[in-house]
């Protein structure tokens, strides 16, 4: 037979007259996907995943992990523990539960991974795979349970210029549109969910209707409005926008951060399946955005969420910021980790794709069923791509624009001619320079709408778009613009957002590719036309963004091309938006640009006014962010050229503070102090002499006229900046122990205010003085004081960070030496919670710290709860890097350890959560110093405790070097009461006489106290006298003080010490009863290490019962067993 007859036959008769294989004509279309010629010869890439199997089982496999920690999340649960006011009403208002992560992973509700890959690589398509497959397994069924929900947000080049939290602003919108769809119909409408996250929202402390967390995010995140709106029952939804852009609100970067914590809290919590969140092109990310997310990652309250964060590894080096993040979030989270449990931070380094999965990519995408027929071709683009999937797909598409690879319409498929070394001089080296060949195919007013949008971060709404389109002698109507927008979208250069419903570049090389398409006079006429169009657009809170890209663009043109007068007004009004939704770092970037422009125009304070509000905003811009070097400079320039003293106000209070934060030398400080007051008048010498001192107390009792400090409450308000100083020299002087000064400086400041009135600062200077006296023991003085301060405060509540600061300072330093402890503890967690939310780390994390000491001075239980406070406080610090702090509280949760747990060796501060040793040597020498008196104190209470009198002797001459003084006065409690016991306790030992004037002085310190009705003081004070001068009469007065005043923890140990008493004088009755008591009373108190030690060393406690020693945990009219000689005696609560 003739070869050639055979292929006739074999390729006749093909559809429509064409030579083919003979197939139904059906056939032909589904291959050529279209209906016609022009769409048959179009090249259409195949949506399916190719060669990314082991990335997808890693991705499903950290959700999988996670699914599988939420079904055990309530483990533990029944489990009660009994808690203090303070805990019982945190628990009330938080969403978050403070359940002990002892033993467990705080993060083991949470998983990140960290994403990189070069641009181009597939990692969007990746994680859209993946959330495809998971929905898939985890879909929503029959019986009302919830489908997976996930969102996203991209950072783009322009983010870093653009508005602050760009692609958080998309996650959020996302979610919005699915907890706020009420169409029935919409794959994800969920009625139960959106029930659920509604009415989170509105029962939480933080962010619910009214609160002050609702007005942040409406501030920071206007698209939330109808969220919140929805949550609110007793608003309707309209005129939400007016009320975010009338808002004064500027909170703090920490506000918004803990905002918006509490909003994915709410999400996630009632949630069926975790939240999965993708954050794109993080390396773009603005500093504010790298700031939350930092927050977020890091926080081990945040639970049932996998975020998945990609970034560009050829663009983040060591030092940048993303960088910094991940290696944050991975000390952080790993630090906590147990050995045996699943990485809560997973990492993945996204390769180009293998040789053999871009030749199935390629014959998948001409429809070649054998792979082996696109060999050559495959390797050509191979070659020149290294199978980077973007590249690919532009050098298929070039290789289509210049007809090398075409659809033969006689055989219908695709076809090439041209040899593999010819394929690869086809295809350029550079895909950019691929994208923009294909750009400069297109109809010039597409490139033109392509050209505009690639200067903007965010999409346009077509009448904009029609406005920026609009420049010179071009005029289009809004049709016009529609179709150019389809012609786009059908070029692949756009895609759809469908959750947005607007118009995105479909790759970042397309938005890259299209800058530069214009000249350079034309381009910077365009800016001028599209930074006009940004500016004249109504700005509604939504459409902020467009003013921080306006000005971007302006800060890019030659100086030539712009009005440098107007520029620096405009930097200035954007930077103030920018302070009000807490981005410091944004609103010093454009106050720099600001300054730059003043600099430029060359009449610099001709414009007086501008001139010295834009210097005044770089200088607390400057402060805000930790420029002190370019603070000065500022403060130089204001200090040089101001008119008045009132001009200069600003500059003087930084000028001192810049001083004082960074050298700590508050001696300095108030010397700097003092010649800023005298320029205002004040007249204060250098050296103050006794009878200078007299005049000055005279001359205020002249201007009290003999009231008392209660007067000052009813003095009127006013606007007095000057106050701010006294309150900063003033603080200088109660640190450098310069107690005349302090003295000094507050009198004139009464004076002042009571000719003048009050400012918001006032009330911190009167606190202050309190806080002086009570350290000097000037107890009923103080107390005066202290409660004339927390009054005053109520002036002033608006300013909740300096009413945080006055009342936290008033508790901690003055009122704890006369009222209970236990009644500073909820005060105490509040102004932690106030504090941290205004971003003031220091005094939040000071206030936390004194809560605990309090908590252990009053001698409340050591629940789990206590625990697990202090662990979160531990990872807070480490989100902020607080290395002091988190020293601070890493020992004191080893000490609760110590006392909960039975150790070789309780009285040291080794074990899970701190190792002394290591530590201190890792400090500098104040840092050491501190931390030593510190860890010293602690270890003395353990070793009285559990009675080591060796480690006691070892402690006692380490803290002997200590003056016996402390502005937290529960932490000086907590040192003195048991210094004082040891040294009395130790008093027949030999050796120990040099103690004895230490121990003397503490209980001085104890007697002073008692005499002022400090209910505190008065147990310790009657427990150091039995221990100086034993008796039974001596304990019992001690033991029942102890008890009157709920000490658990010191009735304990003044009867264990009681009955070591009387078993030398041969009581061991009466021993033996007082060892039961206290070994229950140790129980109560939660110190089952103790317990367990008292067990090993008296066998017959293992046959005791609770009857004969009643726990503090009990109603109030119950009764307590208290013991006497050989009887019981019943006495009254």
């Amino acid at each position: 037979m003739n070869p050639e007859d055979d292929a006739d036959d074999h390729y006749i008769d093909g559809c429509h007259g064409t030579l083919a294989p003979q197939q139904d004509e059906a056939f032909y279309d589904d291959r050529s996907d279209a209906s016609d010629d022009m769409e048959k010869g179009r090249l259409k890439f195949p949506t399916s995943m190719y060669g990314r199997d082991c990335e997808l089982e890693l991705l499903r496999s950290i959700y999988d992990e996670l699914v599988a920690a939420a079904t055990t999340h309530d483990a533990g649960k029944g489990i009660h523990f009994v808690k203090s006011t303070a805990e019982e009403k945190e628990d009330k208002t938080s969403s978050t539960s403070t359940e002990p992560f002892k033993g467990c992973d705080p993060f083991r509700d949470s998983r990140i991974l960290f994403m990189s890959g070069y641009s181009g690589v597939g990692k969007s398509a990746l994680v859209n795979e993946f959330i495809k497959q998971t929905q898939s397994k985890y879909q929503s069924s029959s019986d009302g349970s919830q489908s997976v929900i996930h969102t996203s947000g991209k950072f783009t080049e322009q983010s870093t210029s653009s508005a602050p939290f760009s692609a958080i602003t998309e996650v959020l919108e996302k979610l919005v549109i699915v907890l706020n769809d009420n169409v029935k119909e919409n794959a994800l409408y969920n009625a139960d969910l959106q029930s659920k996250v509604w009415t989170t929202i509105r029962e939480s402390e933080l962010i619910g209707p009214g609160k002050e967390g609702n007005q942040i995010l409406r501030t920071t995140f206007p698209i939330l409005a109808p969220l919140l709106d929805s949550c609110d029952k007793t608003s309707p939804p309209q005129g939400s926008e007016e009320k975010v852009s009338n808002s004064t609100v500027h909170p703090s970067m920490n506000a918004i951060n803990e905002s918006t914590h509490e909003l994915l809290e709410a999400i996630t919590a009632s949630l069926d399946q975790p939240l999965i969140i993708f954050l794109d092109d993080l390396q773009w990310g603005d500093g504010s955005s790298i700031q939350m997310m930092s927050f977020l990652l890091t926080s081990a309250k945040l639970r049932n969420i996998m975020f998945i964060c990609a970034y560009r590894s050829n663009k983040v080096d060591a030092g940048h910021s993303f960088a910094k993040l991940m290696n944050n979030v991975k000390e952080a989270r790993q630090s906590t980790e147990p050995s045996s449990s699943q990485k809560s931070v997973e990492g993945m380094d996204l390769l180009s794709l293998s040789r053999e999965a871009i030749t199935m990519f390629i014959a998948d995408s001409v429809k070649k069923d054998v792979a082996d027929d696109v060999a050559e071709l495959a390797e050509a683009v191979y070659t020149k791509t290294t199978g980077n999937i973007f590249f690919v797909k532009q050098a298929l598409e070039e290789l289509v624009r210049k007809n090398i690879l075409f659809y033969d319409v006689m055989y219908f498929e695709w076809s090439w001619v041209v040899s593999k070394l010819e394929l690869g001089n086809y295809m350029s080296d550079d895909v950019v320079e691929t994208v923009k060949g294909k750009i400069k195919d297109l109809p010039g007013d597409v490139q033109r709408l392509l050209v505009v949008m690639a200067y903007l971060p965010n999409t346009l709404t077509v009448p904009i778009l029609k406005a920026l389109m609009n420049h010179g002698e071009l005029s289009f109507d809004e049709a016009y613009i529609r179709d150019l927008l389809k012609k786009a979208l059908e070029e692949g250069m756009l895609l759809i957002s469908v959750e947005r419903r607007n118009y995105v570049f479909a790759h970042d090389m397309i938005r890259q590719a299209s800058f530069g398409q214009e000249g350079d006079e034309n381009q910077e006429e365009l800016l001028l036309h599209i930074s006009q169009v940004l500016l004249d657009v109504d700005q509604e809170p939504k459409m902020e963004w467009c003013l921080y890209a306006a000005v971007d663009l302006r800060n890019s043109l030659p100086a030539d091309k712009i009005n440098h007068s107007d520029l620096a007004k405009l930097n200035l009004r954007v930077a103030q938006i920018a302070r009000s939704r807490g981005c410091m770092r944004k609103e010093n970037e454009l106050l720099k640009e600001g300054q730059r422009c003043l600099v430029a125009s060359g009449f610099m304070w001709e414009d007086y006014a501008l001139t010295l509000e834009l210097y005044n905003a770089v200088i607390v811009s400057d402060y805000s962010v930790g420029s002190l070097e370019h603070a000065r400079i500022a403060i130089g320039e204001v200090l040089k050229h101001t008119k008045s003293l009132d001009d200069k106000l600003q500059a003087h209070r930084y000028q001192l503070l810049c001083q004082t934060i960074e050298t700590r030398d508050y001696s300095m400080g108030v010397e700097m102090g003092i010649t800023i007051l005298n320029l205002y008048g004040f007249n204060i010498p250098a050296k103050l002499k006794k009878t200078y001192m007299m005049k000055e107390q005279m001359k205020l009792k002249m201007a009290m006229k003999n009231r008392s400090y209660s007067c000052l409450v009813d003095l009127p308000l006013t606007y007095a900046p000057v106050l701010s100083i006294f309150y900063h020299v003033i603080r200088c002087a109660l640190f450098s122990e310069n107690k005349e000064v302090l003295k000094l400086l507050t009198w004139k400041a009464i004076k002042y205010s009571l000719k003048n009135g009050i400012d918001k600062d006032f009330p911190r200077v009167i606190s202050m003085l309190g806080a002086s006296l009570a350290k000097r023991g000037k107890v009923k003085a103080a107390n005066e004081l202290g409660n004339v301060s927390l009054q005053l405060t109520d002036n002033f509540r608006e300013e909740k960070e300096i009413c945080a600061i006055t009342k936290m300072t008033t508790f901690v330093c003055i009122l704890n030496q006369v009222q209970p402890f236990c009644n500073s503890l909820d005060p105490l967690l509040q102004f932690y919670k106030d504090l941290k939310f205004c971003g003031n780390v220091e005094i939040s994390l000071g206030s936390m710290l004194a809560y605990f000491h309090s908590y252990v001075a009053a001698g409340l239980e050591l629940s789990p709860l206590l625990e697990s406070k202090l662990t979160l406080t531990e990872l807070y610090c480490q989100q902020v890097h607080n290395p002091s702090f988190h020293t601070s509280f890493k020992m004191c949760r080893q000490f609760s350890l110590n006392l909960k747990t039975r150790t070789n060796n309780p009285t040291k501060l080794l074990g899970e959560a701190f190792n002394e040793d290591e530590e201190l040597i890792k400090m500098n020498d104040h840092a050491r110093e501190m931390a030593l008196r510190d860890s010293s104190s602690l270890r003395l209470q353990l070793a009285f405790i559990f009675w080591d009198e060796d480690t006691m002797v070892d402690l006692l001459t380490i803290l002997m070097d200590y003056p016996l003084t402390d502005q937290m006065i529960a932490r000086l409690h907590n040192r003195l009461c048991f210094t004082g016991l040891a040294v009395f306790a130790l008093g027949k030992r030999k050796g120990c006489e040099s103690f004895q004037k230490l121990g003397q002085n503490c209980l001085d310190y104890f007697a002073n106290l008692t005499k002022h009705g400090s209910v505190n003081a008065k147990p310790v004070y009657l427990f150091m006298l039995a221990l100086k001068k034993p008796s039974r009469i001596s304990f019992e007065k001690a033991i029942h003080a102890c008890a009157g005043a709920s000490m658990i923890n010191l009735e304990a140990i003044a009867k264990e010490r009681y009955a070591t008493y009387l078993r030398e004088e041969n009581d061991t009755t009466m021993a033996n009863e007082y060892i039961t008591s206290a070994y229950w009373l140790y129980q109560d108190w939660g110190a089952f290490g103790k317990v367990v030690e008292l067990t090993q060393k008296f066998d017959f406690l293992k046959n005791s019962t609770t009857n004969t020693a009643k726990s503090l945990r009990r109603p109030k009219s119950s009764k307590r067993v208290s013991l006497s000689k050989k009887k019981y005696t019943i006495m009254a609560e």
